[in-house]
């Protein structure tokens, strides 16, 4: 009997409170983001300091992806880069303005096999 008057008294509540009380939305559902970079390698190489200023992103995707967005971010803001993918591709090269001096944050977003991946690296350049 001590093991049913619990259940019996949460049942009681929970009737009691079932006008009161509200279920949480279902969190509306997108495509998965997975945890593992699917970026191979990109020059300039991630964590490098390179001497010169810096005219082309190379990006390697490993399987082939489908870029979506990429930014560049820098000591002068945020440079958004557009991108225009028209299926698969395994190696992208990105014309940028002469990246002078300063730390730069890479951001990027790419599909391959149906699923979503993102990823970010950092370069230096004197």
């Amino acid at each position: 009997m001590t093991k049913l008057v619990p259940v019996m008294a949460a049942a009681i509540l929970s009737i009691l409170l079932g006008g009161c009380t509200q279920t949480p939305a279902a969190a509306p559902q997108g495509p998965a983001v997975a945890d593992q970079s699917i970026l191979a390698r990109s020059n300039p190489a991630t964590n490098t300091t390179v001497g010169e200023p810096v005219n082309q992103l190379e990006l390697w995707f490993n399987p082939p992806a489908r870029l979506g967005e990429v930014t560049v971010t820098g000591p002068d803001g945020m440079m958004p880069m557009m991108v225009t993918a028209v299926g698969d591709v395994g190696h992208y090269s990105l014309p940028l303005p002469g990246l002078g001096p300063g730390k730069y944050t890479v951001n990027w977003k790419a599909a391959a096999a149906g699923t979503q991946y993102q990823g970010s690296f950092a370069f230096t350049v004197r």
